[in-house]
């Protein structure tokens, strides 16, 4: 019997393992994919704020430090220096790095194992996967945007969604300064990135609800004359989910939409909501309480109140 399981080895997932085994619960992650951090998910450019999330953080995860946005419309910019850094990520490092934090402190971790289906008993929840079966006390769906434990308890909410797409492209790049272009013929609905690495190497990306891919072609042959394919994709799902809760069951990150709604970066408010999550968990686990009530009160209404607008 496990004291939690969490479907989805990623970023909030992996936190919210590492902290609820810190306090010496049995943990278990159930990841799909056969590597961790694979495939790459996102941009990694994050706020000041990730050093006070994760103190203890590598600083070999840590690309590049940005200071200026620079905000393109047609043939009009602006700039804005912002007066603490932002930090570019290696987002596959990180994940890696959490992981292997995670298992120093007991994680058990099965990777190539896909979550199926539950099944409830009195004092638990019977986790089905591809591969096997494990008993658990609670569960956590960290398993992204089209969340299969979201589905399996109802919590699922089908939403439009943006579709991002980037890739690692050589080229001419002040250090210092993300470019964020806007536009129609740019990216419908939303905007391009170009966030460097270095003076020679950036991220360079965009989001769309119809035909990334041809959007992205054509804003790189606009920025740097050339096409590079994409290394990295994802769905951002943008809203306040209604419910984020069931008995014994939380959503974080991506299953629960914890995105912020104006850039759809998730790695900030991902780390938040599962230090709430994990504190919840811990409550629940020491009082025995693992009602819907219980958490939606321990989680879910302290995650809304720091995180929505």
């Amino acid at each position: 019997m496990y004291d939690l399981v969490v479907v989805g080895g990623s970023l909030s997932g992996l936190r919210v393992a590492e902290l609820v085994a810190r306090k010496n619960h049995k943990v278990l992650v159930i990841e799909e994919h056969n590597k961790i951090g694979f495939p790459s998910k996102c941009t990694g450019l994050v706020s000041y704020r990730i050093k006070e999330l994760l103190p203890f953080l590598d600083e070999r995860i840590i690309q590049n430090e940005v200071k200026v946005a620079k905000f393109v419309f047609g043939k009009k910019h602006f700039e804005i220096e912002s007066k603490k850094p932002m930090y570019v990520l290696d987002r596959v490092k990180l994940d890696k790095y959490l992981y292997q934090r995670a298992l120093s402190l007991g994680v058990e971790v099965k990777l190539d194992e896909k979550f199926l289906t539950t099944e409830k008993f009195t004092n638990s929840l019977r986790i089905i996967t591809d591969k096997n079966f494990y008993d658990t006390k609670m569960l956590v769906g960290a398993d992204g945007a089209f969340s299969a434990v979201a589905k399996n308890f109802n919590l699922y909410e089908d939403r439009e969604f943006f579709v991002g797409v980037q890739g690692n492209v050589e080229g001419k790049f002040e250090k210092e300064k993300v470019e964020l272009w806007f536009g129609s013929n740019i990216a419908k609905d939303f905007f391009a990135w170009v966030v460097p690495i270095n003076e020679n190497i950036a991220k360079i990306g965009l989001a769309t609800k119809e035909n990334p891919f041809e959007y992205y072609k054509k804003f790189l042959r606009k920025r740097v004359k050339k096409f590079v394919h994409p290394d990295t994709s994802g769905i951002i799902k943008f809203g306040l989910i209604k419910k984020s809760v069931a008995e014994r069951v939380l959503l974080v990150g991506d299953a629960a939409m914890q995105v912020k709604p104006f850039s759809g970066g998730g790695i900030i408010y991902s780390l938040i909501a599962s230090e709430l999550a994990s504190l919840a968990i811990l409550k629940s686990l020491a009082k025995n309480d693992f009602s819907e009530e219980f958490l939606k009160k321990s989680y879910e209404e302290e995650w809304k109140r720091k995180l929505a607008f």
